[in-house]
């Protein structure tokens, strides 16, 4: 998978998981400590979130490990681009 559509695909999971928790993109982002124009772009696909935050703030922020935020991922991956 090239860059940009794993970058669509993992903010539509981020999207998902948020949806999931019933909060708005200024509630994650809070939660993240960061402004929800970041969580817009991620969500948009427009930037992909850094290892640091995948395990420091969006696996804490789900209340999830982030293996299970990988694993659930890959899991999204497979409904989402059923092969």
């Amino acid at each position: 998978m090239e860059k940009q559509g794993f970058n669509i695909l993992f903010g539509k999971f981020v999207k998902s998981k948020r949806t999931e928790k019933g909060w708005s993109q200024s509630e994650l982002a809070a939660k993240l400590g960061h402004n929800y124009q970041n969580v817009s772009r991620i969500e948009r696909g427009e930037i992909s979130p850094t290892l640091y935050w995948c395990f420091e703030l969006l696996a804490p922020a789900f209340e999830v490990t982030c293996s299970e935020l990988i694993n659930e991922f890959e899991a999204f991956k497979k409904t989402a681009n059923p092969s």
